[in-house]
């Protein structure tokens, strides 16, 4: 993958849903959280829990581990963006977090060659194009 440049076009823009908001927010502030139901269930996201049916407004934002394994990956090699021309080849990837939610993320500093399924991750925050966003990078230390 290449550094930005000043030329380089901007990079997408995040959305984010009403139930999303509080992840988000975390982020922008560079915490890492997962909801947690006093049930022991745990989510990314405001939302009614599917083991015990307690409402959104019942779950507890935590600070995360960050620990991650990877469940699944795609290797792109085509930009589906103007921002990630420069970029290829570029890992998108699910991960299970310790905490028991998955996700979907990029896998940063990680060779696409010898990339597994099962290999530990670590969720770090950073900032692309002005706005913080998650990704994951793997961990020398498995």
């Amino acid at each position: 993958m290449t550094d930005n440049s000043a030329d380089d076009p901007s990079a997408p823009a995040r959305v984010v849903a009403i139930e999303d908001k509080p992840f988000w927010d975390a982020i922008d502030e560079g915490h890492f959280v997962v909801a947690h139901c006093a049930c022991g269930a745990s989510y990314l996201r405001s939302q009614t829990c599917l083991q015990c049916r307690a409402s959104a407004d019942s779950l507890r934002w935590k600070p995360a581990s960050g620990n991650a394994t990877v469940r699944t990956f795609v290797v792109f090699d085509k930009p589906y963006h103007p921002y990630f021309a420069g970029r290829l080849p570029y890992v998108v990837g699910v991960v299970s977090l310790q905490e028991g939610p998955e996700m979907i993320t990029n896998v940063i500093d990680c060779d696409v060659e010898t990339l597994s399924i099962g290999q530990a991750v670590e969720i770090i925050i950073v900032e692309r194009g002005g706005q913080k966003i998650h990704q994951a990078a793997v961990r020398s230390d498995p």
